[in-house]
């Protein structure tokens, strides 16, 4: 195990953490032994550094005593800081957050801001090899992919941890031996928090079984983060040689994604980033030789099951479904604008999908624009029989995203347009018009 010294907590600062010399640094600084070890371990090693301390409000006279020792300590050492005090419980119900998110958010939100106003390059956290142990289990127990299970790491983007070599055994020893006051936090004590369960119920039967389970744990962790890092470029080669990026969707091929025997890990990291956990995947797996039209939901998207594609498309609040139109030019949902005519001698049709021309005569206004029912039917340009709608769409190779956009236009009770694909026979352009009615979608 590596000894905690200050050259050794910047020799991983240095080699593991990115850190150059000449950066300004914030200190996250609880009150806890291991950010009051980390300010000492930082302290006066030509570094310039600057402390920041949150007071969350939520143990009372405990809370106002971690902001106390924070201040007295770096008042005593010439050390700069910065102290915020939040309402956590108000800002957790707003945002309909747990405590422990809402914390985090503030926290790192206002680390950020601190940083920006006073031109600092990191954030040095006190985390430690136990905190990652913890994350481990958590994740483990939650479901999570190859990241999850590599634990907490030392950098993250303008994030340092200096400190995950080291137990939380050695940092209270050290505390202990320079004399350097912390403050005990009594909520770490409930086990009714699943990562304090973790804690004091999971890993002392762990530690039993194996003497040198920190040390186990860490290379166990070093080795999944390694095997993350391949894995990472299958998924990027994945990404830029198989996906298809059409702005407003993704779409993932189903027979590309078929050729990998590793297909249920690459579309968990592939879909990961749009909200969707491990138990989806599974279920998108086990759909993808089924039929079309399956769906599966995150908070902020939702994947379709096409008959060749996956589509992930954001997921709409408020969707309209039907609209109305007179003789004028409506923008929203979509912009449509329409207007009626005398025919003239050397009228010409359009070859644009999205213009169209029909005898006004035959068409009562206002039209009703709507999105496709089951039983639609129209007579479409060229015939003399009708036809379902839902045929049209499998014979025009419509995917399931392609019908729920299209727009159906309705004189009466007549499909007149399928706006931008195809007009009904009945109500086209004849030598007996005398009116042209002109209809352009976009």
């Amino acid at each position: 195990m590596t000894e905690l010294t200050p050259q050794n907590v910047l020799k991983i600062l240095h080699d593991k953490c990115g850190f150059k010399t000449n950066e300004a640094i914030l200190v996250a600084v609880s009150g806890g032994a291991d950010s009051m070890a980390l300010l000492h371990l930082l302290t006066n090693r030509r570094i310039n550094i600057c402390a920041a301390h949150c007071n969350f409000n939520l143990r009372g006279k405990e809370s106002d005593g971690d902001q106390l020792l924070v201040e007295n300590y770096c008042k005593e050492n010439n050390i700069e800081l910065h102290c915020k005090s939040f309402n956590i419980i108000e800002y957790a119900r707003d945002h309909k957050l747990s405590i422990e998110m809402a914390a985090r958010e503030l926290r790192y939100e206002w680390f950020n801001q601190l940083m920006e106003q006073e031109q600092l390059e990191a954030l040095v956290t006190g985390h430690h090899g136990n905190d990652s142990i913890e994350t481990f289990f958590l994740n483990l127990v939650r479901g999570t992919g190859v990241k999850g299970l590599s634990g907490i790491q030392y950098k993250n983007g303008k994030v340092l941890r200096p400190l995950l070599d080291f137990s939380s055994q050695q940092i209270e020893e050290y505390c202990n031996i320079h004399q350097i006051p912390f403050r005990y936090d009594s909520s770490n004590s409930d086990v009714k928090y699943l990562r304090n369960k973790i804690r004091h119920e999971v890993i002392p039967v762990l530690e039993q079984m194996n003497p040198s389970f920190f040390s186990t744990m860490l290379n166990n962790m070093e080795h999944i983060h390694e095997a993350e890092l391949l894995l990472e470029e299958v998924v990027e080669q994945f990404r830029e040689e198989v996906l298809v990026d059409e702005h407003d969707k993704v779409l993932i091929p189903i027979s590309k994604l078929n050729l990998y025997a590793q297909k249920k890990t690459i579309l968990f990291e592939v879909i990961r980033p749009y909200g969707f956990n491990a138990s989806v995947t599974d279920d998108v797996v086990q759909h993808l030789d089924g039929l079309s039209g399956k769906q599966f939901f995150s908070e902020t998207h939702r994947l379709i099951k096409d008959r060749h594609n996956l589509l992930i498309m954001p997921r709409e609040e408020v969707a309209t479904d039907h609209f109305w139109l007179e003789e004028k030019q409506i923008q929203s949902p979509v912009k449509v604008e329409a207007k009626i005519y005398p025919k003239p001698s050397d009228f010409s049709f359009s070859k644009d999908p999205n213009l169209i021309h029909l005898d006004a005569d035959l068409v009562d206004l206002p039209l009703l624009f709507r999105k496709w029912q089951e039983g639609d039917r129209f007579m479409p340009l060229g015939m003399t029989q009708f036809k379902k709608v839902s045929d049209f769409f499998i014979d025009s190779k419509f995917s399931i995203v392609d019908k729920e956009q299209t727009w159906l236009a309705i004189s009466g009770e007549d499909i007149i347009w399928i706006a931008g694909h195809r007009i009904d026979d009945r109500f086209k352009i004849t030598n007996r018009t005398k009116f042209v009615l002109e209809v352009k979608l976009g």
